[in-house]
């Protein structure tokens, strides 16, 4: 029986853990993060793009000394064949700071020491093992061969989350409901990514990939710029990618050498590798947020929305962690730490996490299902375009002349029409 108890125990140092742990703290609130990774932000991963607004609900005048990388001013959107490509490159003067790409491990690890400066407590190192449950309530956590006490467990272990699932207050990771990321990140000087991607110093570019980068199976490609590297990766639909039998390490090397791709990392020199789960399912997968003396936050609860063009989670994970913190000043106040009150947590998510993915909770779907989006439409797109840029003397046509030639014998129109109009109802 540990001697010391806490108010509240936060298991995971990664967005949502920092941003309960520095709400509450500010607050003046006992409270404890336990952290595998040897430090905050050694074991987190992601593509790398941070929509701010949440940060700066966060901290509003801490924010902007984050270590962020590039202010995201460029957004392009890339169908791929195995030889050729087709953007949408769109270019924006000022986005008012919408979004900056990011380096987890370092964001992380920022973000832990301000929850720190303020009065929290970090464990890094330590692996939670169990919950303590007394009457059916959660009253601390298991770590090696010691138990500590506190009145609320936050959990906020990440996609995987092993600690509530086998306490029982989540059901097991299902296949259908993740992804795989896989990311390379790709030193290269600030002078040749500016000069690349046409950008200066501080702005920079989010390219999202669909087609020959994910050899058919549903995913995407991403990449992004940060101040010295380029973070360049894959995710695919974990149960689409076990039915392809296809080797996910390769299909990635594979993407570094693709043309439209490769010509933005030559001469780089490969300093990180990583793969992470993504918590994809959506609404209808989220679990039961709470429960007596416990509550899930980040992507232990599944925070996470995917529309193709954006990928957003770090700013859903740090809203939940704020409202997580809410939700335990208030169970702090009252002194009552039952589901009767911890449900009001739901309520602060409802407004814009939960209203989010509920408006979206047919985008996993359409993406995993939507058969000819990852090798038709591309190769459509790229021969449209050829097509119309093609001058060989030959009588010319109208656009339209054209778009029937390319389409006609390939694919239904009726199909294309019906994509059309279910990604606009799920996108």
């Amino acid at each position: 029986m540990s001697e010391e108890k806490f108010q509240v125990i936060i298991i995971g140092a990664g967005v949502a853990g920092s941003a309960a742990a520095y709400t509450l703290a500010k607050a003046g609130r006992e409270v404890l993060v336990v952290d595998k990774g040897r430090a905050p932000g050694a074991k987190n991963m992601t593509g790398g793009r941070l929509y701010t607004y949440a940060l700066k609900e966060l901290m509003p005048e801490e924010w902007a000394e984050a270590p962020l990388e590039r202010e995201v001013t460029r957004e392009i959107m890339m169908m791929m064949t195995p030889a050729d490509s087709v953007a949408v490159d769109s270019t924006f003067g000022s986005v008012n700071q919408q979004s900056y790409t990011v380096l987890r491990a370092r964001l992380d690890a920022w973000l832990a020491e301000k929850a720190e400066e303020a009065g929290a407590m970090m464990v890094p190192g330590s692996t939670v093992d169990g919950l303590i449950i007394r009457d059916g309530k959660v009253a601390g956590i298991k770590t090696g061969d010691e138990e500590l006490e506190a009145d609320l467990v936050i959990s906020a272990e990440g996609a995987n989350a092993t600690v509530a699932e086998r306490a029982g207050l989540i059901r097991p990771v299902e296949l259908k409901d993740v992804a795989i990321g896989v990311k390379h990140v790709i030193k290269l000087s600030e002078e040749i990514i500016n000069e690349r991607f046409n950008t200066v110093s501080g702005k920079g570019a989010a390219v999202m990939c669909v087609g020959e980068c994910s050899k058919g199976v549903s995913g995407g490609a991403f990449l992004y710029t940060n101040k010295d590297s380029i973070s360049l990766g894959l995710v695919v639909d974990s149960q689409s990618w076990k039915n392809s039998r296809l080797p996910l390490a390769d299909i990635a090397e594979e993407l570094k050498r693709h043309p439209a791709l490769a010509r933005y990392i030559e001469g780089g020199d490969l300093v990180e590798y990583s793969a992470h789960l993504i918590p994809e399912g959506g609404f209808k997968s989220l679990p039961q947020l709470y429960a007596d003396g416990f509550l899930l936050a980040g992507d232990a609860a599944g925070f996470v929305v995917n529309r193709g063009f954006t990928v957003r989670g770090m700013d859903y994970a740090m809203l939940s962690g704020i409202a997580a913190a809410e939700t335990a000043n208030e169970a702090i106040e009252a002194g009552v730490y039952s589901r009767s009150i911890l449900k009001s947590y739901e309520s602060r998510l409802q407004q814009r996490v939960l209203k989010d993915l509920a408006l979206f909770r047919n985008s996993h779907d359409y993406i995993t299902r939507t058969r000819h989006v990852y090798k038709t439409y591309p190769r459509l797109a790229a021969d449209l375009m050829r097509n119309i840029y093609n001058v060989d003397g030959s009588p010319a046509k109208l656009v339209s002349g054209l778009v029937k030639k390319t389409i006609s014998g390939r694919v239904p129109y009726f199909d294309v029409l019906k994509d059309m109009f279910k990604g606009g109802r799920s996108l």
